[in-house]
């Protein structure tokens, strides 16, 4: 299919999403117009940073047609800065002077394409992260500047106090730190404070007792930290078999066996570790985020500090990258942490696996990289600014091209990624026999608040096995061993039946199951910790449905759209809530009381408006819901929690519910105010759409692969844009489906009657 008519595609998309394009849509590109009253802008911006003060100039920006004024600007990105650039790296702040906002978005971070002839590393390599981990949203902008177009940019979402509250979600306040040093990884400082040891970048050595050995190397984002950061560089030095008291080691796993299979080396895998976040969850434990891939797929060629002397290795150094790269490194504590304990180590190759299946051997990658390097062609094409000829981007797909503007080679992502797998297909662990799991349940489905829950799965070729649960996504997976002794409702002896009986408390919470044998492991679900298995509890009154992004869904007896709090009835009698409590702080389980002679009725709804408005008539709560997600308790006159539920941050308009009604997991939805959630359950928002059928390659000219997270399966429609019925298949988990010889055009996506999608059908090459 020609260029001319994959932009005639993207173009209608374009057109007919305007009005509600989000910002990292992955079918769409971005349009980010800046307009300075100064014609000198670039040269005020070079001195803004050459004075490293942070200063901004003040500009009018309109995203995506949505117009904002008192803007600041500023250029940014060490290494792919530059006052003689063409373009340079932009920062934009749209609540510099006022408090606005794109979609949630208050900062725009933009990539100027330098180091990357593909123009892909970047935005791919984010994509493939967030199939496994919390990582920022990335896509393309188109951007001008005075009305001229100065080009395309990587749009990726700025790791900000808001990204950690809506990627996992965490409290504004927890301890935050980018670890990204300013100084290169060749000029580590020689001469730290009395009392601590030289650091390497933000290696999580431990330098000493004091904060001041670590100021060089990490940068809080928070107002403390220090400490934790402290003790878990500490722990990693003297006791690293106890690392998973500081770190989240699901997370820590996934992320090292990404950089290490995308051959991420400008991280903390590579020389002088840098560009990573830390966050702590709610019980202390850190999590990482990883930042500034434009330099993955081994565009970053120094692996160690000493080998930076030396000349670039050749490709096939970087191809066959040995899995375990830092396990005898002094300099990667947690690396030499997570490998050296053997339970850990199996889990990072379970995870290794699992990447390897799911992006490479299905064709994802391929695939993807495809899509979106024609995506982009013809944006890069007439772009102004360009660091690289239209050649070295058609070319660094598939092969090496010399990087003009650093004079290394950028291997082609495919052609590294192509002799990478084969190396790693034959790796001996690759060889090795893992557990199957399988048939995994718990008991009783809906337990009460406090409640005893078994939770079986069936193993084979097992030697040892766990559960991973949480109460809550603000808190990290715990493990508990697995047994099959018949004492652990488990069934019989020796049955290939393992369980584990734990009380939950009363919000449910998540879980998972790992089993290994002396040579490999594996997860139940594969994702794990990334994705889980959800459970649910239910009291006689539960906490049902809530908004906390109230902006035109239903209004109070006032008129005001008002955060609102539904509660449900699941039992036959009247309940008097009299005495009882709604908080959202745990520290106050009484902060909010119900005023005597307030009754649900079973089976009823009740409506408690969340506005800090307590003298307005009815029932309205001292305190105003979090849009960017928090903890919410309903608690009895005992001071017990009777009910609660963690939520995340949410859209405008849209709730978060018991899906099914009173007794379910939550999940985000449409609202249904003072009523039942079953119907509303059925009609997924378009967000949680893309979690329940997903399919690609897009657009596509032979095979396109269907795959569902819907257990119960369902029926896929696929129809053109009059209506016409092309395609009825019954899926469940995947389904692959031949469209070579479909007409070339729109066609519309349909899972169980809703609809999900479009795919773009190009003729056959």
């Amino acid at each position: 299919m020609s260029r001319l008519y994959c932009c005639f595609c993207f173009l209608f998309f374009f057109a007919v999403q305007l009005a509600s394009q989000p910002l990292y849509s992955p079918f769409d590109i971005a349009t980010i117009e800046i307009n300075f009253e100064q014609s000198n802008w670039d040269a005020i911006l070079d001195d803004y940073y050459a004075a490293g003060n942070g200063e901004r100039l003040l500009a009018t920006v309109e995203v995506n047609g949505v117009s904002y004024d008192s803007v600041g600007v500023r250029y940014r990105g060490g290494g792919t800065y530059h006052p003689d650039n063409p373009k340079n790296p932009l920062n934009i702040k749209l609540d510099y002077v006022k408090n606005q906002d794109y979609e949630g978005i208050e900062v725009l971070k933009l990539s100027n394409g330098a180091k990357d002839p593909s123009f892909l590393r970047e935005v791919l390599s984010l994509e493939a992260a967030r199939q496994f981990m919390e990582a920022p949203r990335a896509s393309y902008a188109r951007v001008f500047v005075n009305g001229a177009y100065h080009g395309l940019y990587a749009n990726v979402e700025s790791i900000n106090a808001a990204f950690f509250e809506r990627a996992f979600p965490l409290d504004p306040d927890a301890p935050r730190f980018e670890c990204n040093p300013a100084y290169d990884f060749d000029d580590v400082p020689q001469n730290p404070p009395f009392g601590c040891t030289v650091g390497h970048g933000a290696s999580l050595e431990y330098l000493g007792p004091g904060i001041a050995c670590y100021f060089e190397h990490y940068q809080m984002q928070s107002t403390t930290g220090w400490e934790a950061l402290i003790a878990a560089t500490e722990t990693l030095a003297n006791n690293p078999a106890g690392a998973n008291q500081h770190f989240d080691i699901d997370r820590m796993l996934w992320w090292s066996a990404f950089n290490n299979l995308f051959v991420n080396l400008d991280s903390y895998l590579g020389a002088g570790a840098r560009n990573y976040y830390l966050a702590t969850m709610d019980d202390g434990h850190f999590v990482p985020v990883p930042d500034d891939l434009n330099e993955s797929f081994a565009k970053f060629p120094w692996v160690d500090v000493d080998a930076a002397a030396g000349a670039q290795p050749p490709l096939g150094f970087f191809q066959e990258l040995n899995p375990y790269q830092g396990e005898d490194d002094p300099q990667k504590p947690l690396l030499q942490a997570l490998f050296g304990q053997p339970t850990w180590r199996r889990m990072y190759m379970a995870h290794y696996r699992t990447m390897v299946e799911e992006l490479i051997l299905s064709g994802w990658l391929e695939n993807r990289a495809d899509e979106l390097h024609e995506f982009i062609a013809d944006e890069l094409q007439t772009d102004p600014n360009s660091f690289y000829s239209f050649q070295d981007f058609e070319d660094n797909l598939t092969q090496t091209v010399v990087d003009s503007y650093d004079g290394y080679d950028a291997f082609g992502l495919l052609q590294l990624m192509d002799g990478r797998t084969a190396y790693l297909q034959g790796l001996p662990e690759r060889q090795y026999q893992s557990p199957a799991l399988s048939n995994h349940a718990h008991s009783p489905a809906v337990p009460a608040p406090g409640e005893n829950v078994v939770f079986t799965v069936e193993l084979d070729e097992a030697a040892d096995a766990w559960l991973g649960f949480r109460s809550n996504v603000r808190k990290v997976f715990k493990y508990y061993q697995l047994f099959d002794d018949g004492l652990h409702g488990d069934g019989a002896a020796g049955d290939l039946i393992y369980g584990a009986v734990l009380p939950v408390g009363a919000g449910g919470g998540q879980y998972f199951f790992y089993a290994e044998n002396e040579q490999a492991g594996r997860f139940l679900p594969a994702k794990a910790a990334h994705e889980y298995f959800a459970l649910s509890t239910a009291s006689s009154v539960v906490i049902n449905e809530l908004m906390a992004n109230n902006k035109s869904a239903v209004s109070d007896q006032n008129g005001e759209y008002d955060d609102w709090i539904e509660l449900f009835n699941n039992s036959s009698q009247s309940i008097d809530l009299s005495g009882w409590h709604l908080t959202d702080d745990v520290l106050l389980p009484a902060k909010w009381t119900f005023p005597n002679g307030v009754f649900i009725d079973p089976g009823a709804y009740l409506i408690v408006w969340a506005d800090d408005d307590t003298g307005q008539a009815g029932l309205h709560a001292s305190f105003k819901l979090s849009a960017g997600g928090e903890q919410l308790q309903l608690v009895n006159p005992n001071l017990q929690v009777v009910d609660e539920v963690v939520f995340p941050q949410l859209d405008e308009d849209i709730s978060f519910a018991r899906c099914p009604n009173g007794t379910g997991p939550f999940s985000t939805n449409e609202p249904s105010f003072a009523s039942g959630n079953d119907a509303a359950c059925a009609t997924p928002t378009s967000e949680a759409l893309t979690e329940i059928l997903t399919y690609y390659p897009n657009p596509a000219a032979g095979q396109v692969v269907f795959a569902t997270k819907n257990t119960a399966g369902g029926e896929l429609l696929i129809t053109d844009l009059p209506g016409r019925l092309v395609s009825r298949q019954s899926i469940s988990g995947s389904l692959t489906l031949d469209v070579s010889d479909w007409n070339p055009g729109l066609y519309i996506v349909r899972f169980n009657g809703r609809t999900i999608g479009k795919l773009v059908v190009q003729a056959g090459h």
